[in-house]
């Protein structure tokens, strides 16, 4: 049988790990015979809550013109996003763009702004899709390594030093990532520091990417990079309605940015991007405010009890401020014993911990339990 030659794959393919998700339903179904209703995923950092039935409603009304191609920009979602903004920020200099999650905007992004040879600085351990997608662009990636710290005998956080991102700046670097709150433990930069980076990524020419994912889960006021953004016309900052929004399935991101640079990007953009349904939905769910404060309250209630449930097993529990906690495991294989009772954590690469969704107060009692039981 006639093989396909390795020349024929770009050269990047050989130094790359395919991108691991969490396990799914479907694949825990599959090993262990379990119904899907049986099955505890804190995986994804995703709203187990569910989505708005306004948002479900609204795609439902879509689909019934899914012959039809979607807005090619998603344009009124966007005029959407604009007018729901506009009440906290100046919008006169200011644009929205939207992709296919956030992923879609990370990716245009890069295409934008870089090319092969350039460099990303990456902020160490985070969320391991900015590496993947800087890769196939065939880029330079300067890791700056945040420091694990103790802040009481059993709380841990991470903690980066914005000086030392800032001279691991090259000459030929032109963008830095940085996740606040960060993925995987839920850490916070404060606004002054998000606002000392910026400026000397401005003067030195280079694109600052604020990913800003969970947001909505910690004090925005004081830690939205949407306060700042009118100064620098060289930041962007991500968005997402798949966390608090759970409209994980529905694959629907967005991003700030000045005017200036959303012309390039729309000129850029890959057309009818995103699902008319999706659309639909993510528009609704802009609206029920109702649905979305329910989902907030119930994470920062519930992420106090898991903190505290977690730390009394004698587990090192990283601070957080997102919809999800790191924590440290003993020398068993917590993530497998798991599994077999149904529930799915992330097991991560980056770092040796793991992580889990903040659930309801049920799911998080049948975590806790079933944690109780293996360590005993």
């Amino acid at each position: 049988m006639t093989q396909i030659k390795n020349d024929l794959f770009n050269s990047w393919l050989n130094e790359t790990k395919p991108y691991q998700a969490g396990k799914t339903f479907e694949e825990l179904a599959h090993e262990f015979g379990f119904k899907q209703s049986e099955i505890l995923r804190l995986a994804g950092n995703e709203a187990t809550i569910g989505t708005s039935p306004k948002a479900i409603k609204a795609a439902q009304e879509a689909s019934s013109h899914s012959n039809f191609y979607a807005e090619p920009k998603s344009e009124s979602l966007m005029k959407t996003l604009e007018k729901n903004f506009s009440h906290d920020i100046d919008m006169s200099k200011l644009a929205f763009v939207c992709g296919n999650g956030m992923d879609s905007i990370i990716e245009h992004c890069l295409s934008l702004f870089t090319q092969p040879g350039d460099s990303i600085v990456n902020l160490t351990p985070t969320f391991i899709y900015y590496e993947f997608a800087a890769q196939r662009q065939n880029l330079e990636i300067v890791n700056v390594q945040r420091q694990e710290a103790t802040s009481t005998e059993y709380a841990k956080k991470f903690i980066l030093e914005i000086d030392d991102v800032i001279n691991a700046i090259k000459d030929n670097t032109k963008m830095v990532f940085l996740c606040s709150p960060n993925n995987p433990d839920g850490s916070i930069v404060d606004l002054d520091q998000i606002k000392k980076l910026a400026q000397v990524c401005l003067d030195k020419g280079i694109v600052l990417f604020v990913d800003h994912a969970y947001i909505e889960f910690a004090d925005r006021k004081k830690l939205d990079a949407r306060e700042i953004i009118i100064d620098f016309p060289n930041m962007v900052i991500g968005y997402t309605f798949s966390k608090a929004y759970a409209m994980a399935g529905f694959r629907v991101g967005y991003a700030l940015m000045h005017k200036e640079i959303q012309e390039k990007f729309l000129a850029l953009l890959t057309p009818f991007l995103i699902a008319k349904q999706s659309i639909a939905a993510a528009q609704a769910a802009l609206e029920d405010k109702e649905h979305l404060g329910k989902i907030i309250s119930n994470n920062s209630s519930q992420r106090l009890w898991l903190e505290i449930e977690l730390q009394s097993l004698r587990f090192e529990v990283f601070q957080s401020e997102a919809n999800f906690l790191l924590f440290k495991s003993p020398k068993i294989d917590l993530f497998e014993k798991l599994l077999k009772k149904g529930i799915i954590i992330r097991k991560l690469n980056t770092v040796d911990a793991l992580r889990v969704t903040v659930g309801t107060l049920e799911e998080n009692k049948r975590f806790i339990a079933a944690m109780k039981e293996i360590l005993n």
